[in-house]
């Protein structure tokens, strides 16, 4: 990998507007990302040893980058499972399975076997792969491409003996340039060395985007030909709130910057002195602030946060750490540590998400090697639950025999209708009436859905006749209503929760729950996003469940409003035609009813 350290000379202030992947300011020298040529020896000059060693040789040397790999993935697994969580670091879990898969080492040490170097069998190879989920039709599974560069690029590196990024020679926080990163390369990272991320591809959902936030890293993206505009070491000043870079920014600029980043810094050290307050608005409306975990130790940061519930614990991340899923008695242990780190706050405990976007090893007996032609329409979620009813069985006993220890909702997802809910409501009475038959005594539970598919937020009034209450996936439901693949960069520009369509979808969801007076929450990302609280609610939610760290802001908003505004924002808002024309006025409201805020 070359990190480029030539001078620069700029010529003028320049601003340019980007995709804002993370938030924040950020303002340092570029520092210019260059991977090392992955390319074979005929097409570029390589360092490394000599191409006439034995078929022998190269096989052994092969297997040791390739054992230096797995080692290495292994670390940046437990690296990114301590400092980002278990769902975050799960790329690397599926990365190291792709060292084992016999397409690519199989593949790699037949050509070895014909006399092909290992430099260049692993080039040809990756190609290879990488062409073939490229050709694919799913955009999701084109977009697991660039997990087999990233695989084939690092046991290429351990066979020229070449490092990863290495920052640790920075002077000062840089802003670090590239075209692109690896779910490898940003878990590496770190807000001491790195002030801002600027990449020319990557969309909001992107792996580098999410590690960003993770982080609290500001990152922008969708700017083209940056090794055109920018050279090592030119200043650059970033925005990750509205995406806005600016080069060689002059001084005045550079202060400003610098001004908002240490604002917002003051600002959450501020906002540390709501945790014990509560969130209610001007009227007297208490709204539920809670948070999104991936694993029971999460609970702790929900509090420390001031959160008052977990509006979704996802399960899935527990069938992720092995070759089969987990038993009745260690999921119990999960779900008990969780129930017990909330004491007595509500903790909603989604039933198994796998599929999608979710790639879970363990269950590879069930679901086959083979991909799906679209996965996120596929065999998900409780639709694998429905039909493998003993996996589902064992997550609802031990559910159930955890609801003692604590407020326990239990969440279904990807309910279509009636027919989802009823018949996952049967198997959980089923598992109940076994319990009981057991002398275990199980208390009342109450069962709630999430609304992402469409039809169900169509045909909210029947479900909440059914259910005790609903919890909006916004991610999912924005790219089913506007049939944009939220993973897939080039439509991010049609993937826009504030479209209006989904609103809609939105009201009719809020007008079902009012109907029969059940709880309404949202746990997408759209719940921590300050421009939309207003609207949501003024639509009726009473729960927003979010990352952890944006609580805080979320609190300080919330105990500003009246819900009385909130519903004319909420009316207005429906009014409007296009998403553009939604978010500016979202934008603006906010700004008005903020006007005091130090940093707004």
């Amino acid at each position: 990998m070359d990190l480029q350290k030539t001078s620069s000379r700029p010529t003028g202030s320049r601003t340019l507007r980007g995709i804002p992947l993370s938030p924040g300011y950020g303002v340092g020298p570029a520092r210019i990302y260059r991977t090392v040529s992955f390319a074979l020896s005929s097409e570029a000059e390589m360092p490394g040893p000599s191409r006439d060693e034995s078929p022998e040789t190269a096989v052994m040397r092969f297997r040791k980058a390739l054992a230096a790999s797995r080692e290495q993935l292994l670390q940046l697994q437990a690296q990114s499972t301590a400092t980002l969580g278990q769902e975050k670091a799960a790329v690397f879990a599926a990365q190291n399975l792709m060292l084992d898969d016999p397409m690519l080492s199989g593949g790699v040490e037949e050509l070895l076997h014909k006399g092909t170097s290992p430099e260049d069998a692993v080039v040809l190879k990756t190609r290879e792969i990488k062409t073939l989920f490229e050709s694919l039709p799913d955009p999701y599974l084109r977009e697991r491409a660039a997990d087999v560069e990233d695989v084939g690029r690092r046991i290429f590196r351990n066979l020229l003996g070449v490092g990863t990024l290495d920052l640790e020679d920075v002077g000062e926080p840089v802003i670090l340039v590239a075209e692109d990163l690896t779910p490898s390369d940003t878990a590496a990272l770190s807000s001491k060395t790195v002030a801002g991320i600027l990449t020319e591809r990557g969309g909001p959902t992107s792996h580098t985007a999410i590690i960003a936030k993770a982080l609290e890293i500001p990152a922008v993206s969708g700017i083209g030909n940056l090794s055109d505009l920018i050279e090592e070491g030119l200043p650059v000043a970033l925005d990750g709130e509205r995406g806005d870079v600016v080069l060689a920014p002059s001084a005045e600029e550079t202060a400003r910057f610098a001004a908002l980043r240490e604002k917002r810094l003051h600002t959450a050290r501020q906002l540390a002195t709501l945790r014990d307050l509560p969130a209610i608005t001007l009227d007297g409306v208490e709204i539920g602030l809670w948070g999104n975990i991936a694993k029971p130790e999460g609970t702790e940061k929900v509090l420390s946060y001031g959160g008052t519930g977990v509006g979704l614990f996802r399960t899935e991340f527990l069938y992720m750490s092995g070759d089969t899923p987990p038993g009745e008695e260690e999921q119990l242990a999960a779900y008990v540590k969780a129930l017990e780190g909330m004491k007595g706050m509500p903790t909603v405990i989604r039933t198994l998400d796998a599929g999608g976007d979710k790639e879970v090893p363990s269950l590879r007996g069930i679901l086959g090697d083979k991909p799906e032609m679209n996965p996120f329409l596929g065999y998900r979620a409780l639709r694998i639950c429905l039909d493998e009813k003993d996996l589902f069985r064992t997550q609802l006993r031990a559910l159930l025999r955890a609801a003692p220890s604590g407020d326990l909702r239990i969440m279904f997802p990807m309910v279509a209708g009636l027919e989802d809910l009823r018949s996952a409501r049967k198997a959980l009475d089923q598992a109940r009436s076994e319990l009981e038959a057991e002398g275990i005594a199980v208390p009342p539970v109450k069962v709630g859905i999430m609304i992402e598919i469409p039809a169900a937020a169509a045909m909210a009034p029947l479900l909440a006749a059914e259910a005790d209450f609903f919890s909006v996936g916004t991610n999912d439901l924005t790219q089913y209503t506007l049939a944009a693949d939220r993973m897939n960069a080039r439509v991010t520009r049609w993937y826009d929760s504030f479209h209006p369509g989904v609103l809609q979808l939105l009201r009719l969801t809020a007008e079902g729950a009012g109907k029969r007076n059940i709880e309404l929450g949202m746990c997408g990302e759209m719940a921590g996003d300050l421009d939309a609280i207003p609207l949501l609610l003024g639509l009726g939610f009473q729960e927003l469940s979010m990352t952890p760290s944006q609580i805080p802001w979320a609190k300080r908003l919330v105990r500003t409003l009246s819900i009385e505004v909130c519903r004319d924002i909420a009316g207005k808002a429906l009014s409007f035609g296009t998403a553009a024309e939604v978010r500016t006025y979202l934008q603006e409201r906010r700004a008005a009813l903020t006007a005091n805020f130090a940093d707004e």
